[in-house]
């Protein structure tokens, strides 16, 4: 064999090779942080909402569906969006798995509103982490060990991120009580004791009645500051801030680097003005 031919059918070697990687699509890029702890770089996560879009209102893009056509795996947060392209995902890749992480966590026994931002809890994260891993593990047995060691190391970084957050809000002058402008965080504030006040409700900006009780509570509760995710308008916010004297501060409940992402959001309420 000449050593062009050679180089060739190398090429051909590699590129099925790279081509034959396991393909996992997540919805927001939160979710990517577990397929990445659990497989590494025996994966290829895609995912479908990127960095500074909205999920609640996304519409996948059509060159998109040729990363779902490609995907063993697609990890479900519950976003509307899902519901709606569910269909759709099957006809362009009939063999995929999806997998219905809100339904998963009801079986589990854990109360799931209609809240999809499930990954905004420890406890719950835990359970994902649990499902990717059967997931992948069952389309690539040989490498199973490799996963489960990862897995299992993947929940105690959870346990000890957990243990970091509840001595933040132990310390006697944490702060428990936030304002946002949308709802994101009922799991977060379930799960270490903390009450948010939402102004937005369901996507659209709060009515007066509304408005006024929330006012009514800043007021009463002295609160200085209102948390921003910078995904959606600053206009009421910043209407809000300019009555109140509040100081306007964003939190964005999207990033990828989920357990660093975790502990900002605990220093952030804890440490409010």
């Amino acid at each position: 064999m000449t050593f062009i031919k050679y180089v060739f059918v190398l090429g051909l070697f590699i590129g099925t090779f790279v081509q034959a990687k396991i393909v996992v699509m997540v919805s927001v890029l939160p979710q990517s942080y577990l397929v990445q702890k659990i497989a590494k770089d025996l994966i290829d996560v895609k995912v479908m909402v990127p960095k500074g879009k909205s999920p609640e209102i996304y519409e996948p893009l059509p060159l998109q569906m040729r990363d779902v056509k490609e995907a063993q795996i697609y990890v479900g947060v519950g976003m509307p969006f899902e519901k709606k392209w569910l269909h759709r995902f099957k006809v362009t890749n009939p063999k995929i798995h999806f997998l219905d992480v809100p339904r998963t966590l009801t079986q589990s026994g854990f109360k799931i509103s209609h809240d999809p931002h499930i990954w905004l809890s420890p406890a719950l994260m835990k359970i994902q982490a649990r499902e990717i891993f059967r997931s992948i593990a069952s389309i690539d047995l040989k490498n199973k060990s490799f996963y489960k060691q990862n897995y299992e190391d993947l929940l105690k970084e959870i346990d000890t991120l957990d243990s970091e957050i509840k001595a933040i809000f132990a310390k006697p002058s944490a702060k428990k009580i936030f304002v946002v402008y949308h709802p994101a965080w009922q799991y977060f504030a379930s799960e270490y004791g903390l009450e948010e006040i939402a102004i937005e409700s369901e996507g659209k900006e709060a009515k007066s009645a509304h408005l006024q009780e929330v006012i009514d509570t800043i007021r009463a509760k002295n609160i200085r500051t209102i948390f921003l995710q910078p995904q959606f308008s600053k206009k009421q916010v910043q209407a809000l801030s300019t009555e109140l004297g509040l100081k306007i501060v964003e939190l964005d409940p999207l990033q990828e680097n989920w357990a660093e992402a975790m502990l900002g959001y605990a220093r952030a309420i804890a440490n409010q003005e």
